[in-house]
């Protein structure tokens, strides 16, 4: 649940870098992180509390060696940072979210979406420490979504847990094969955004990135290349290189995972819109892999 007021301490800490503003709260991110906004002269500063000190570690690492690589005008940039508070200070760019907007069914957003998303990709080293940070790291979201969405219940056939299950184990069997990069995390339409006056895109909501399959990053935005598969070419182009075979097969368990663990977010806020979104979007993933070979 997203916690209203700040707490005391953390916000004397950032009134101390960026004065006294107006706060609002922001909805907890997929990583848990509590977060607040302020807008200010120089642009959307962000207040934002991790839930553990590795949260914390991992956000800040992300900074300083990959997000910076998008470009100040593409991604959060870092303002300030307490580890004994776990609080970071960022200025986001002023844009719209995607996914409150057609923008998402645009080909020039997934052509651009792509472009970025490779920057940040690449910004991962290619040796074989990152080999096993990456294997790790995968096998741990896996475990996290299995974890979430089993409390799911009834909310799920039993048809669906079965696949949720057969998606765990494909995923895991993988996971040394798969392309290696520094992923975004929780990436999707709800993390993209819009800056309508430089007809740009910037990307948002870093909670859970590290080095990672890359194929954990397409899993979201490969839900809605199933409706509109002219979005995954354009995507491609941006994104400059061809998904193997191996990473297609993995990619649609990857989504019944996703979107299982977006299904266990939306339930948490009980807003019966994100439910109904994310049941649908949970139904889309299986159909896809009991249809595909």
């Amino acid at each position: 649940m997203t916690q209203t007021a700040i707490p005391a301490e953390a916000a004397d800490w950032a009134r101390g870098h960026v004065g006294r503003h107006a706060a609002w709260a922001l909805p907890a991110d997929l990583g848990g992180t509590q977060a607040w906004r302020m807008s200010s002269p120089q642009g959307l500063i962000d207040l934002r509390i991790t839930c553990t000190d590795e949260d914390f570690r991992r956000e800040i690492y992300a900074h300083r060696n990959a997000i910076g690589r998008l470009g100040r005008s593409h991604g959060p940039r870092l303002l300030a940072s307490e580890p004994r508070l776990r609080s970071l200070l960022t200025v986001q760019p002023r844009a719209w979210r995607v996914d409150n907007a057609n923008l998402q069914l645009l080909p020039r957003v997934h052509e651009d979406v792509g472009q970025l998303l490779r920057v940040l990709h690449d910004s991962a080293g290619r040796t074989g420490e990152a080999r096993m940070q990456a294997t790790r790291a995968t096998v741990r979201s896996v475990h996290r979504s299995r974890t979430m969405i089993a409390n799911l219940g009834g909310m799920m056939t039993p048809s669906q847990g079965d696949a949720v299950q057969r998606s765990v184990s494909l995923v895991l069997e993988h996971v040394r094969e798969l392309p290696v990069a520094f992923c975004h995390g929780t990436f999707g339409p709800s993390n993209w955004e819009w800056q309508s006056q430089s007809q740009s895109l910037s990307f948002t909501g870093f909670g859970r990135s590290q080095i990672m399959a890359a194929v954990i990053d397409l899993a979201r935005p490969a839900l809605l290349w199933v409706k509109h598969p002219i979005l995954r070419d354009w995507f491609l182009k941006g994104y400059g290189r061809d998904l193997s075979e191996l990473e297609l097969f993995v990619l649609g368990h990857a989504s019944v995972l996703a979107s299982g663990e977006d299904l266990f977010h939306a339930t948490q806020s009980r807003n019966a819109e994100s439910i109904s979104k994310a049941a649908a979007a949970l139904r889309r993933a299986v159909d896809r892999i009991e249809t595909v070979p």
